[in-house]
């Protein structure tokens, strides 16, 4: 509620054109993403919309008789974490950003920028053009729903400097901006109608990480004002309007409330050059290449250590063996001398 409410001017190509800008059919058209340690996307529709990957739909979560999903990324924050940590130039760059009174993330930005100019290249993305990194380290929660996933990367080096950081973390945002994109790619397909990305949560400081967010899903993204206090914002609202309730139990409408109480937000644009939309939807063509066909590979080696059977059972049958002859033997020497196998330990 903190966060699809958020009052931005969007163009027309963003609304529903057969309904107000204010109406409360403007949400089905908006993708709430709640972005900390792991992000969670909800999408309300007027009708169930079964999507694989996408949890739900589920009725009368928030508006009476319309139905919402939830679909996300295991780890988005945690795995920007997770990179630069086990990185070797990780406690370098953290001591530099330290002393500059800096987080490690708000540096890391202006040195891709102090990269950007050095080089002189077009854009922060072409630093990284042939670097592909997929990032399902924590498993795939949408859409491919499986536990399962990992990660993979094209264009690794023996680079340990704060550049090779730096090109590790842009990869990195760049893979939660794709994953971005397949997981609306899936929604609308089934049938939802997303238009605008409205963001909440620690990541919508990162503005690097926005604007990357909004060119590679060639959509708005919004951030709405109070970016820490969404959800307190939202509990706001469900207070406002119990406080509405009149002598008969009826109160105001929910997304009347919203509308009302949402302060203007900030609006993200997608890239207008040409030449970055078309590096990022190459980008998007081998991050789907990635995707794919880790899970054609993991299939053909399933098929293959299959024919094995159950690994580990011809050796269990040898110990269940041994462990029959051992107890026999015990029993016959009388238990002297504790040899054989430990009944109490289990067998693997």
């Amino acid at each position: 509620m903190g966060t699809v409410g958020a009052k931005v001017k969007l163009g027309s190509q963003e609304l529903d054109s057969h309904y107000a800008n204010n109406d409360r059919s403007q949400a089905f058209t908006r993708l709430a993403a709640v972005a900390g340690t792991s992000t969670c996307h909800i999408a309300m529709s007027p009708e169930p919309v079964f999507v694989p990957g996408v949890w739900g739909p589920y009725r009368d979560v928030l508006i009476p008789d319309y139905w919402m999903a939830e679909g996300g990324q295991s780890a988005t924050g945690e795995l920007l974490k997770h990179i630069l940590e086990t990185h070797p130039a990780f406690q370098q760059t953290l001591s530099i950003a330290e002393s500059y009174n800096m987080n490690i993330y708000d540096y890391l930005n202006e040195h891709l920028r102090d990269m950007q100019k050095k080089t002189e290249a077009p854009t922060i993305s072409y630093l990284g053009r042939h670097f592909f990194f997929y990032g399902d380290l924590f498993g795939n929660r949408s859409p491919v729903a499986d536990p399962r996933m990992t990660g993979a990367a094209i264009g690794l080096s023996n680079d340990k400097s704060m550049d090779g950081l730096a090109l590790y973390y842009y990869a990195t945002m760049e893979f939660i901006a794709l994953q971005t994109h397949q997981i609306i790619e899936a929604m609308n397909k089934a049938g939802h109608q997303i238009k605008s990305i409205f963001m909440s949560g620690s990541q919508c400081q990162n503005d690097i990480l926005m604007r990357l967010m909004a060119s590679a899903c060639d959509m708005p993204v919004l951030i709405p004002q109070y970016v820490h206090a969404a959800v307190v914002h939202g509990a706001a609202m469900l207070g406002a309007k119990a406080a509405s309730a009149d002598k008969d139990g009826k109160t105001e409408p929910l997304w009347d409330i919203m509308d009302r109480m949402s302060k203007p937000g900030k609006a993200v644009p997608p890239t207008n050059d040409p030449h970055e939309k078309e590096l990022l939807a190459v980008k998007y063509k081998v991050f789907l290449e990635q995707c794919n066909s880790q899970q054609v590979y993991r299939r053909e080696v399933d098929d293959v250590v299959n024919k094995w059977g159950k690994v580990g059972s011809a050796s269990k049958e040898k110990v269940e063996g041994g462990k029959e002859g051992s107890a026999d033997k015990e029993k016959e020497e009388g238990g002297k001398g504790g040899g054989g196998v430990n009944l109490k330990l289990p067998l693997v």
